[in-house]
């Protein structure tokens, strides 16, 4: 482990809601013995349209996160769970990283949704687009963007953030998936017929490729 990371607490508001006690349980497990998160649990907003109570919630941690003067926060859906390639060390440098590259948005993996990616680092990818909040790195400089922000009806918090700012980055390979709970509070607003876990899995292995691809070129590079 860095020594630079050892002190290093990150403000976490995990979203609920309160019915969904059965997800909490879930979410809050992934987080046992890991320190490194200062978990707030935020009950989410309830609306008809689930994707616009999901965005109500997320302005209201980013107001919290300002009250609180948090330089960055993580933004966490109850459905969350950690990859085996998760270490504090991995997601650290990674935030301090995308930071020092000008990320507005840090994601801890995606469900797909992008048409470019732009590797920046071994482990660090420029995407123009992504699906899925479950695990999101959101900057202070981003702040009043997002709540600046006029969301319809038929808005998602994924669309609305992948248009809102070019500077958006995900980690690879990835740290968090969602779990399929065999239902879900919020509308299918991509399309996509595919499971949330299927979703996953075949981002995954697109950005593989250009993983790959750029692992090849590094080492071309260095002979």
């Amino acid at each position: 482990m860095n020594e630079q990371f050892e002190d290093i607490i990150i403000p976490t508001y995990i979203i609920n809601l309160k019915k969904r006690e059965d997800r909490l349980t879930s979410v809050l497990k992934e987080f046992d013995g890991k320190d490194e998160f200062d978990i707030h649990i935020i009950e989410a907003c309830e609306h008809q349209n689930g994707n616009v109570g999901l965005w109500e919630s997320i302005v209201k941690i980013i107001k919290l996160a300002q009250t609180n003067e948090d330089d960055v926060i993580l933004l966490i859906e109850d459905d969350h769970v950690f990859t085996d390639t998760y270490s504090k060390e991995y997601f650290i440098s990674n935030i301090i990283g995308a930071h020092a590259n000008g990320a507005d948005l840090l994601l801890g993996g995606i469900g797909g949704g992008f048409n470019y990616v732009v590797p920046i680092t071994e482990n660090r990818f420029w995407i123009n687009h992504f699906w899925c909040t479950q695990f999101v790195v959101i900057y202070q400089k981003f702040y009043e963007q997002i709540l600046n922000v006029k969301f319809g009806d038929e808005d998602g918090a994924d669309n609305v953030f992948s248009e809102l700012t070019l500077n958006k980055m995900v980690m690879y390979p990835f740290i968090s998936v969602q779990k399929g709970f065999g239902y879900s509070d919020i509308q299918n607003l991509n399309n996509n017929e595919d499971d949330i876990e299927t979703c996953f899995k075949n981002a995954n292995k697109e950005l593989s490729f250009y993983h790959r691809k750029y692992l090849e070129l590094i080492k071309e590079s260095n002979i």
